[in-house]
């Protein structure tokens, strides 16, 4: 059963839900603007099956694993059965009006990952920043890449109006089953080029099909109470931006191109800071794919909001 809370700073209000620990809603105060995709009218199916607003997890994005009974190759996606935006948290704090804490566990061999998981995210809104600290322990090794899943539009009604940023020189590359490859291409000249920013329309024409590209940034990683600046959207129409700080090492950068009635494709875009899709079954990304034992990590994800 899906109960909702709702936040306060002086800039912002946010809401939240425990069916997935998710972010239902992010409103600028001082223009009373709603800057995530509007839920309202939207079953709860269709949120599970697009992510949103989710804290998704156990392993964000897909991750080939190799059944060791029968050899057989599987791509689980955002933790497929076990999956942490299709499950009810539990709120541990709610009592603060700018703060709330969930959690959840995962048992030893549930959705096909080792460890007895122990999860949570913190969201805390700071003035005009939203910051949320997603936290895992394990009793053994295990895969782990924790994201938010919201859908922007900063009060926009398509992501073609917005424009974007991204401190990154390449995008992993993917197979046929959209799985990590190991390898990556340089972006600089191409149109998945964002080092300066753009009108996502421009990008669109070269990609009408939308983008859904994991992004490896050029910073991110080094300390997780000091979270470094990687990307950032605005809405010139009506002045507001989002700029991303995060300790993560990517940025899966998807335009809603397979959203389904009552929603609208390609009106919302999801920038996801999460670990490296398929990273444990590869050179590029594993160091930072696997928990230890015994051990627990924590990445943080800030949204900063400017009018």
């Amino acid at each position: 059963m899906s109960n909702v809370i709702y936040l306060e700073s002086p800039t912002l209000a946010v809401s939240l839900s425990n069916r997935g620990a998710r972010l239902v809603q992010l409103l600028a105060k001082r223009q009373n603007l709603s800057l995530l995709l509007d839920t309202a009218q939207v079953s709860t199916e269709l949120i599970d099956r697009f992510c949103i607003g989710g804290t998704v997890g156990p392993f964000a994005g897909r991750l080939r694993r190799i059944d060791a009974i029968n050899g057989q190759s599987a791509v689980l996606l955002h933790g497929n059965e076990a999956a942490l935006h299709r499950a009810d948290w539990l709120l541990e704090r709610g009592s603060q009006s700018n703060a709330a804490t969930y959690s959840i566990s995962r048992r030893h061999g549930e959705g096909g990952l080792p460890g007895d998981r122990d999860f949570s995210v913190a969201y805390t809104l700071l003035e005009n920043s939203l910051m949320i600290d997603l936290s895992v322990t394990t009793t053994h090794d295990t895969p782990i890449s924790m994201t938010n899943h919201a859908y922007f539009t900063l009060g926009a009604t398509s992501v073609s109006a917005l424009w974007l940023q991204i401190n990154a020189q390449s995008v992993l590359l993917t197979d046929s089953e959209q799985c990590a490859t190991g390898g990556s291409m340089a972006v600089a000249g191409t149109p998945l080029d964002f080092a300066s920013e753009r009108l996502l329309s421009d990008a669109l024409m070269e990609h009408p099909d939308g983008l859904d590209h994991s992004y490896v940034l050029a910073s991110g990683g080094q300390n997780a109470l000091a979270p470094d600046h990687v990307a950032s959207l605005v809405n010139r129409a009506n002045g507001v931006s989002l700029d991303i700080a995060t300790t993560q090492p990517c940025l899966q950068v998807y335009t809603a191109s397979q959203l389904t009635t009552p929603l609208r494709p390609f009106s919302a875009i999801c920038l996801e800071a999460q670990g490296f899709p398929n990273g444990p079954n590869h050179a590029l990304g594993h160091s930072e794919s696997w928990l230890a034992a015994g051990q627990t990590t924590t990445q943080r994800i800030v949204y900063r909001i400017n009018e």
